[in-house]
């Protein structure tokens, strides 16, 4: 079996109980389409079922846009050895960005942005006196390290955001693979005439889009709607929200 899980963000009681649903066996493969932390209340025990998961099957970790986005502060604290200066107007004029354009640059957020966007649940996760990323455990720091921004098999593509249908996924700039939003626009079909899986786009009543050449499974677990999974062989569905709750029963 093949199957892809949407954004997860935080809701460690919705990925164990669709992983149980799942049951995945050494021969399936779990593709997760990004967005393991920020926002909702545990991301440090998404990150330990993730990591667990990697013992269970052949699984595949892709990269979101959060992920993206902590890495690069966290690498950029490394190299620098200390955090930038916080200037209040710049917070101010990517904060107007985000909210008019919908999205950072991850090599230009700064760790006030990304508390903003969710980190601050993040690192509240991690206990009561835990207030920088250099505190996350390294283990769930390497394992975001490791994801990947895309997966191919021989009939599908499975990206975080999107991509660009003219390009092979290994000339794919990261921009799209991440950050592009369906609401700005819906990709053509890809070149290759595989059908493509992606999540980001937050469907917000809670139903998967799907417009033949392209699905989203984002279905907006956090505010309110659904973890959704798909097997892609035999396009069996299964939906799980916030209180693990089976959708249909």
């Amino acid at each position: 079996m093949l199957w892809a899980i949407g954004d997860i963000h935080g809701y460690s009681l919705s990925l164990r109980r669709l992983l149980d649903r799942i049951a995945p066996e050494p021969e399936d493969t779990v593709v997760t389409l990004g967005d393991y932390i920020d926002r909702g209340p545990d991301t440090r025990g998404v990150l330990e079922r993730l990591i667990q998961l990697q013992k269970e099957c052949h699984y595949v970790p892709l990269r979101g846009n959060h992920e993206a986005m902590l890495l690069a502060i966290w690498l950029r604290h490394q190299v620098l050895g200390k955090k930038r200066p916080f200037s209040f107007r710049k917070f101010l004029r990517r904060q107007w960005t985000y909210w008019t354009v919908g999205k950072y640059r991850a090599e230009t957020i700064r760790f006030p942005e990304w508390v903003l966007l969710g980190g601050r649940q993040t690192l509240a996760s991690y206990g009561p006196n835990v207030w920088q990323i250099e505190q996350i455990p390294t283990d769930h720091l390497e394992f975001l390290q490791q994801t990947r921004l895309y997966y191919e098999t021989p009939d599908a593509i499975f990206t975080h955001a999107a991509y660009l249908p003219e390009l092979p996924m290994e000339e794919q700039p990261s921009e799209a693979l991440l950050f592009h939003r369906l609401r700005e626009s819906i990709p053509a079909p890809h070149f290759s005439g595989k059908k493509v899986y992606v999540g980001h786009s937050a469907q917000r009543q809670g139903e998967i889009l799907d417009v033949g050449h392209l699905m989203c499974i984002d279905t907006f677990l956090y505010g309110g709607g659904w973890l959704t999974a798909i097997e892609v062989t035999s396009g069996q569905i299964l939906q799980i929200d916030a209180g693990g709750r089976m959708r249909g029963g």
